[in-house]
């Protein structure tokens, strides 16, 4: 008898143990990431974050409460990185089911119901804004994935985060020196009446994330034709300085130019001087001059 109740006991021990594994939470990575990837352009007004999808199923009985966090390659929890000076962190996607945790900086919650797929949703930020040089700027981290007791329910998931700073340079013309986009737009240099020697300055604000170029075109060859069409119509010579160099006119110019890596950028001043008057017709005189910048 004593043998018979032994065996009973365990068999009731057995299956009490195989109905907890069953009701547990078993979850599966369905897709997870290979590379974070944020398109950055610093003068953007709101950069384009990088997009975190991990694809999941619960094929157990019981609802996942999953806790996500990352860690470096050395397996140190982080909250943030800083990819080429720019700080980056990950923040739940709106309306994605994820939410940061009250706690735990760094933590995201996830609930998975019995039985059910779903994504979590994080989306790399810029937090830390900065003039990285053009570039791609990367690092790996591991996504931890646990219960709501810190057991890890999958391997640490490998994924790398990475930041791409296209070239790009900007261009903007004012009236007094100062942060780019400062001050009053100059459209028209006007020098009123035309007298020999008057000067007149502008402002050349430029800012960059890489080596530019920047040229300047003169439609006329460096002198101002008179609106008001006659035969043999006068022309109005003038010179331009741009940051102290002698800009020639008489076809492109250009001049390698690197700005601070700033949202400021640079301002350089370009000065307009009217050649010698004398005897030119009364009227309106005008040239047009085309500015650019480009990344070299």
């Amino acid at each position: 008898m004593r043998r018979a109740f032994w065996r009973m006991a365990c068999a009731a021990l057995a299956l009490m143990g195989g109905a907890t594994a069953a009701d547990a939470c078993d979850l599966a990575l369905v897709e997870g990431p290979q590379t974070v990837r944020i398109e950055y352009n610093p003068f953007a007004v709101a950069p384009t974050p990088g997009a975190l999808d991990v694809a999941f199923e619960n094929r157990g009985e019981t609802d996942c409460d999953l806790r996500l966090s990352f860690t470096d390659e050395a397996g140190i929890e982080v909250t943030s990185a800083v990819l080429g000076e720019v700080g980056v962190q990950f923040r739940p996607r709106e309306s994605s089911g994820v939410q940061a945790a009250d706690v735990q900086k760094g933590v995201f919650q996830y609930l998975l119901t019995a039985g059910a797929k779903g994504v979590a949703q994080l989306d790399a930020v810029v937090v830390q804004e900065a003039v990285a040089d053009a570039g791609e700027y990367g690092v790996n981290l591991r996504l931890l994935v646990r219960n709501i007791d810190g057991i890890e329910l999958l391997p640490p998931i490998p994924m790398r985060l990475a930041l791409q700073s296209t070239p790009r340079a900007q261009l903007n013309l004012a009236g007094a020196a100062g942060a780019f986009g400062t001050g009053s737009s100059v459209e028209v240099v006007d020098f009123g009446e035309a007298v020999t020697g008057a000067t007149r300055r502008i402002f050349v604000q430029v800012r960059a994330n890489a080596p530019s170029v920047l040229s300047i075109r003169s439609e006329h060859g460096g002198v101002m034709h008179r609106l008001e069409k006659a035969e043999n119509a006068t022309v109005v010579p003038y010179t331009v300085q741009l940051d102290g160099q002698n800009v020639d006119l008489s076809g492109l110019w250009a001049t390698s130019i690197d700005p601070p890596r700033t949202l400021a950028g640079v301002a350089l001043p370009m000065d307009f001087v009217l050649g010698v008057i004398t005897g030119q017709m009364g009227g309106n005189y005008e040239d047009v001059l085309t500015i650019d910048i480009s990344p070299s």
